[in-house]
């Protein structure tokens, strides 16, 4: 099996247009709501965001008779809790939101609980359908990772290539711990219709640091985070 990687200017431009997307639901939705706990505006933001990004992808779709919606939970600290899923756009989703039950983002599951069924094949992955290329997958996963937007992910920067890497950690109090030969996100088709990603991801929260996220997309379209190897670490990050 060959290792593709992701040209560094292919990277660069689908994640400038999943930011700008970003910062148009932003300008909807310029103030917090009265209650920061408040379900209708978290899941009415959350739903937008949803939207403004798939608009923006060009390898991903959902059908247009479909909208990923949300339910929120509440909130641990500064992360939000929320669920997404996928729904007709004309169906009234408050029954399924009152039925579905909270579970974390793919990056944020402990090794122990990721045998635990979830249903998110029949909820989210299985509707989409992405060009089946090592930058189709690539695309695929950041759709994903955008979908349950974590705290962990909303604060992290996709290294695209050596110069990413060099400019985050040439600034003080960085120390590199393991070497890494090739910078650029990294894909191998498996033969099943699955998929093995390594990507270099550089997180803000807690400790600045960099790391080399192994990545695997199955032939179900689940997202399943295989480990995450420390790279590099950096100054004291944003503190949830």
């Amino acid at each position: 099996m060959d290792v593709e990687f992701i040209p560094p200017s292919g990277v660069r431009d689908l994640m400038a247009r999943v930011e700008r997307a970003r910062h148009m639901v932003t300008d909807r939705f310029p103030n917090a709501p009265g209650r920061l706990d408040d379900p209708a505006y978290w899941e009415s933001v959350f739903e937008a965001n949803a939207a403004a990004v798939l608009d923006v992808l060009r390898r991903v779709q959902l059908p247009s008779t479909h909208a990923v919606r949300y339910r929120f939970y509440g909130r641990a600290g500064g992360d939000l809790l929320v669920r997404p899923f996928v729904a007709r756009t004309t169906t009234d989703v408050s029954t399924i939101r009152r039925l579905i039950d909270w579970h974390p983002a793919p990056d944020s599951v402990a090794p122990a609980l990721r045998a635990q069924a979830t249903q998110d094949v029949e909820f989210l992955y299985g509707h989409f359908t992405y060009e089946r290329s090592a930058f189709g997958f690539f695309e695929y996963w950041v759709a994903m990772q955008e979908l349950w937007a974590s705290a962990r992910w909303v604060h992290s920067r996709v290294i695209a290539d050596a110069n990413d890497f060099a400019e985050i950690t040439g600034r003080a109090q960085w120390r590199i711990e393991q070497q890494v030969e090739r910078f650029e996100p990294a894909v191998i088709l498996d033969g099943d219709g699955g998929a093995q990603l390594a990507v270099l991801l550089h997180c803000h929260l807690d400790r600045a640091s960099v790391a080399l996220y192994r990545i695997e997309i199955r032939k179900d379209q689940t997202v399943q985070f295989v480990e995450a190897i420390p790279v590099a670490h950096g100054p004291r990050g944003y503190v949830m």
